[in-house]
């Protein structure tokens, strides 16, 4: 396994990355990483790191990018917003698709949290093998007032931003966020889809992934005792990981044989 550093430019901002490839001349099934709401390429715990190294043992190349304005990327996240992110996941997919290594007719998006609502998005990308989604944010409204963050927030009349726990969050961004509906956007979604979550996220509470579930057709779910909205545990992000690759084994090839 290799594992690259990489730049995506797009317009005056250069976002970073990690691109991971198993060993073999390819070409690869392969994952975009997509991280979560003021996170990273890394991830807490380094679940993403973590993760992509699982999946290059099971024959899955993977690239990790910060969205602009998070981690090492350019930009300020007061920047930063929904319209943004998902600029940032289209031309980070452009890149992972043209990799020699990389079959484009195998690329599946892996968000988390706010990141697989980032990913729901990208639906309409006729060319996806499928989707992966962590701890979805499927009804961002509440999520987001629960942390005090809303788009009628007093100090967006004052001064534009709002902390969202040391993050300086735009009205543009919530403004955005409020017109999400991930189920709307994936309603005629028909290839693989896969819906993780924790049984006591109280984030993203479990209704949200639960209703992804119920009401798209074909949608595959799993639920993971005990497990918290980042899968904190070691059992449960072991839990996570192994559902994960089994499953993109399943329904998107097994890697390993593609070498």
């Amino acid at each position: 396994m290799t594992e690259t550093p990489l730049s995506i430019t797009l317009h005056d901002t250069t976002l970073r990355g990690v691109l991971h490839l198993p060993p073999g001349d390819g070409p690869h099934p392969a994952v975009l990483w997509l991280h979560g709401f003021s996170g990273h390429r890394i991830e807490s715990r380094r679940l993403f790191v973590e993760g992509a190294r699982r999946l290059a043992e099971a024959g899955f190349a993977s690239l990790r990018f910060d969205f602009g304005g998070c981690g090492e990327s350019d930009g300020d996240f007061l920047d930063t917003t929904i319209s943004s992110m998902g600029r940032d996941a289209r031309a980070a997919l452009a890149l992972l698709r043209d990799h020699p290594a990389v079959d484009p007719d195998a690329v599946v998006v892996l968000g988390f949290s706010l990141g697989a609502t980032i990913a729901s998005q990208l639906a309409d990308d006729a060319g996806l093998a499928g989707l992966v989604l962590w701890s979805p944010v499927v009804f961002p409204v509440p999520i987001f007032a629960r942390m005090g963050l809303y788009a009628a927030h007093p100090e967006l009349a004052r001064q534009g931003w709002v902390d969202g726990g040391g993050m300086r969050v735009g009205r543009t961004f919530l403004h955005e966020l409020a017109a999400l509906d991930p189920l709307s956007t994936l309603a005629d979604w028909q290839r693989p889809l896969l819906v993780l979550w924790g049984t006591e996220d109280t984030v993203a509470t479990p209704e949200n992934a639960a209703a992804l579930v119920e009401e798209i057709e074909g949608a595959e779910g799993q639920a993971c005792p005990h497990g918290d909205h980042g899968f904190g545990s070691i059992r449960a992000r072991s839990w996570l990981l192994a559902t994960t690759a089994d499953w993109l084994r399943a329904r998107v090839g097994a890697g390993a044989a593609r070498g």
